[in-house]
C-alpha cells in the first residue's frame, strides 16, 4: 500500500480550482492570459492526479479501510467534530469513477468549450465540483458528508447557469438549487434526530455503526426505533432531492440548460449518485427500518416507471437522457429499498460509464450540428460521425441490458434481488421488467432518429457536419469500453466477485440482516427474461421508428399539453403544496403579525404611557403644538355639551 495521506485526494482538485480561478480573474481583466491549451492541461491534470492517488491507495487497502483525521473541526462544550476521512470498500469504488470519469469529462470539455469566453472559469467550477464530491464520499461523518453535499449543490448552480446570458439557463440553475435545498432540510433534520438519540458523536459513521450494534445486542431496538425511523425518512427526503426521485425530480430535466459536459458530470459521476451513496453508507441503520425501506422501494419503482414513460415523449436528445437518468436512479433506489446495497452501488458504477458515454456522444452530435438538439432534425449521422455513433450504440446496448454489456450484469442483478425481496417481490419485479422494455423503446428511438435514415435538417447545416476532435473522441471511446466491460467486475456466472467482495465489509451486515424469499431461483431465468425485455423493446422501437417511419417521426410528437404534463404534475404539486402555502404563511407573518399586530402593540403602548404619565405627556415645548391641543380640547368639550343637551 502506498503511504499517501487521504487529504491529498481532495487537495488536488482544490488546488486546480484555486489556480484556474486565479487565471479566470486575470483573464477577465485583460485580453492577454494563458492559452486554452495551458488552461485545459491544468484542468485535466489535477483530477487525473487525484485518480492516480485513489488507484494507488486502492491497490493495497486493508479490509477494514483507511482512516485519517486532518484536524479538529468543531470544539464546543456540547458538540465536537473532527475533519476526518474514511477510505473503505464503498468510498474506494465511488472515488475511482468520480475521479476517473471526472478527468475524462474534463478532457472532453476542452474541445466542447473551445472559444468560450468563460473557458478558465468553467474548468475552475469543474474542479470545485470534483473537490466537493470527493469530500462528500471521503468524509468519515455525516457532518463532513453534508459539507460536500452542499458543495455539489452550489457547483450545480454555477455550472447549470454557466451561460447566464440566457434567462432560461438562470431559471434552471435557480430551480436546481432551490429544489435541492428543500431536500437538504431533510438531511439536516435527520442529523438532528440522530444527535437527539445518540449524542453528537453519533454523526461519525463508525460511531453510528457501533451504536446500531449496541442497541441490537442490548435489546433496546423498540425504544429508539421511532426516532431512527424518523431520521431514516428525513435522510431519504434529502436523497430524493439530490438523486431526483419523486417528488423532488423536476430540476434534473431542466438542468440540461447547462453545457453538455456538465450534464454528463452531474448525471454520471457526481451529484445524482450522492443520494444512493448515502443510503448505502447508512445501510446498517436502514436495515432496522422496514417501513422506511418499503417507502424507498415504492418511490424508486414509481420514479423508474414514470421517467421511462416520460422519455418516450421527448424530442430533445439531452432531455431523453435526463429522464433516462431519473429512471436508472429509480432502479438503484429500488435495490437499496430491499437492502441490496451492493447491487445498487454496482448499478451506480456501471451506469457511470454508459451514461457518461451517452451524454458525451450526444454532446458530440450537438457539436457537429452547431447546437441542434431536436432529434426530429437529425438522422443519417452514422455515416457522418461513425465513431460517435459506435460509442452511443455500445452505451445503448449497455443501458438496455443487452447480454455481455455492463447494464446486463447490474440491472438484472437488481431485478433478481427485487423478486426475492418478499411477498411483493414478484410485483416489483414485473414493474421493473416492464420499465426495462420501455427503456429499450425510448433509447431505441433516440438511436434510430439520430443515426439512421436520412438527414432531416437543412442542407446548409448538413454540409458542416463533422466528427468531434480527438480530445472529445478519446474520452468517449474509453467510456464506451467501460460500457462494455465494467459489468465483468461482478459476473457470478463467470466466478468473478471482485465488486461484491469489496463491498461486503461495508454493507454485508445490513444485507445479512434481511432475509429474502425465493433465494433458490435460477439466475439464468432472470438473465433470460431481462434479455427478452431488451429484445422486445428494440423490436418495438424498430417497428415504430424504423427507417421507413423516420420521415413521419419528424413531424409527429405528443400534443404539447400532454407532453408537458410529465413535469407539469410535479411542478404543480410543488406550487400548490409548497410554494403557495409558504407564500401565504409569509404574507400572514408580514402583514398580520409584523405590521398589524405591531401597530396594535404600538397603540396600546402609547395609551398606557399616556395614562401612566398623565397630562405631563402633553406638556411639550412647542407653542404651536400646545395651541393645537387647546383647540382640540375645546372642540371636544363643546361636542360633549351639545350631545348631552347641556348649555354653556
Amino acid at each position: 500500500m502506498m503511504n499517501l495521506p487521504l487529504w491529498l485526494i481532495p487537495l488536488l482538485p482544490l488546488v486546480g480550482t484555486i489556480l484556474l480561478g486565479a487565471i479566470a480573474v486575470i483573464s477577465s481583466g485583460s485580453k492577454k492570459g494563458p492559452s486554452e491549451g495551458m488552461v485545459g492541461f491544468l484542468a485535466v491534470l489535477f483530477p487525473a492526479l487525484a485518480f492516480v492517488a485513489v488507484l494507488l491507495l486502492a491497490m493495497g487497502m486493508p479490509v477494514d479501510g483507511i482512516r485519517g483525521t486532518l484536524c479538529n473541526w468543531i470544539d464546543i462544550p456540547l458538540f465536537k467534530a473532527d475533519f476526518g476521512f474514511l477510505f473503505d470498500g464503498l468510498s474506494r469504488i465511488m472515488l475511482l469513477f468520480v475521479t476517473g470519469i471526472g478527468a475524462l469529462i474534463t478532457l472532453y470539455s476542452i474541445g466542447y468549450m473551445h472559444g468560450d469566453r468563460g473557458f478558465a472559469r468553467f474548468f475552475a467550477y469543474i474542479n470545485l465540483f470534483l473537490f466537493s464530491m470527493i469530500v462528500l464520499v471521503l468524509g468519515d461523518s455525516l457532518l463532513l458528508t453534508f459539507l460536500g453535499w452542499e458543495g455539489v449543490g452550489l457547483c450545480s448552480y454555477l455550472l447549470i447557469g454557466f451561460w447566464n446570458k440566457d434567462v432560461n439557463n438562470c431559471k434552471a440553475a435557480n430551480k436546481a438549487f432551490i429544489v435541492n435545498r428543500v431536500g437538504d432540510i431533510g438531511f439536516l433534520l435527520g442529523m438532528l434526530c440522530l444527535v437527539t438519540v445518540g449524542g453528537a458523536g453519533i454523526l461519525n459513521y463508525d460511531a453510528l455503526n457501533a451504536f446500531i450494534q449496541m442497541i441490537l445486542t442490548g435489546g433496546h431496538v423498540e425504544i429508539v426505533l421511532p426516532i431512527l425511523s424518523l431520521a431514516g425518512l428525513l435522510f431519504f427526503i434529502g436523497c430524493t432531492g439530490k438523486s431526483a426521485q419523486i417528488p423532488l425530480l423536476t430540476w434534473l430535466p431542466d438542468a440540461m440548460a447547462g453545457p453538455t459536459p456538465v450534464s454528463a458530470l452531474i448525471h454520471a459521476a457526481t451529484m445524482v449518485t450522492a443520494g444512493v451513496y448515502l443510503l448505502a453508507r447508512l445501510g446498517n441503520m436502514f436495515a432496522l427500518l422496514p417501513v422506511v425501506l418499503f417507502i424507498i422501494t415504492l418511490i424508486g419503482l414509481l420514479t423508474a416507471f414514470w421517467a421511462a414513460m416520460a422519455g418516450l415523449f421527448q424530442n430533445d436528445i439531452k432531455k431523453v437522457l435526463a429522464y433516462s437518468t431519473i429512471s436508472q436512479l429509480g432502479y438503484m433506489f429500488m435495490a437499496a429499498g430491499v437492502c441490496a446495497f451492493d447491487a445498487s452501488i454496482f448499478h451506480v458504477f456501471t451506469h457511470a460509464f454508459f451514461k457518461a458515454a451517452l451524454f458525451l456522444g450526444a454532446g458530440a452530435v450537438i457539436h457537429a450540428l452547431a447546437g441542434e438538439q431536436d432529434m426530429r432534425k437529425m438522422g443519417g449521422m452514422l455515416k457522418k460521425t461513425p465513431v460517435t455513433a459506435c460509442v452511443m450504440l455500445f452505451a445503448f446496448f449497455a443501458i438496455i441490458g443487452f447480454p455481455g454489456f455492463a447494464g446486463f450484469w447490474s440491472k438484472d442483478l437488481i431485478l433478481e434481488r427485487l423478486f426475492m425481496s418478499g411477498p411483493l417481490g414478484p410485483a416489483f419485479y414485473v414493474v421493473g421488467l416492464l420499465t426495462a422494455v420501455i427503456t429499450a423503446v425510448y433509447m431505441g428511438r433516440l438511436i434510430i432518429l439520430t443515426f439512421f435514415g436520412s438527414y432531416r435538417g437543412s442542407k446548409e447545416s448538413e454540409e458542416h457536419i463533422h466528427e468531434a476532435p480527438a480530445c472529445m473522441l478519446i474520452p468517449m471511446v474509453i467510456l464506451a469500453i467501460g460500457a462494455i466491460f465494467a459489468g465483468y467486475f461482478w459476473a457470478d456466472s463467470l466466478g468473478i466477485t471482485v465488486f461484491s467482495d469489496s463491498l461486503a465489509p461495508v454493507v454485508g451486515a445490513a444485507q445479512a440482516s434481511v432475509v429474502h424469499a425465493g433465494a433458490h431461483v435460477n439466475p439464468l431465468i432472470f438473465a433470460g427474461l431481462g434479455t427478452l425485455a431488451a429484445l422486445l423493446g428494440m423490436f418495438i422501437a424498430l417497428k415504430v421508428y424504423g427507417s421507413a417511419r423516420i420521415p413521419e417521426a419528424k413531424g409527429s410528437s405528443a400534443p404539447q399539453g400532454f407532453k408537458a404534463s410529465w413535469t407539469f404534475f410535479f411542478d404543480s404539486l410543488h406550487k400548490y403544496c409548497g410554494i403557495i402555502p409558504v407564500s401565504v404563511l409569509a404574507w400572514i407573518c408580514d402583514v398580520v403579525v409584523d405590521k398589524i399586530l405591531q401597530a396594535i402593540q404600538w397603540t396600546v403602548g402609547a395609551i398606557a404611557t399616556i395614562l401612566g404619565d398623565g397630562v405631563s405627556t402633553f406638556q411639550v415645548r412647542k407653542v404651536r403644538l400646545q395651541l393645537a391641543f387647546s383647540v382640540a380640547c375645546v372642540a371636544i368639550l363643546v361636542a360633549v355639551v351639545l350631545l348631552t343637551g347641556g348649555t354653556f
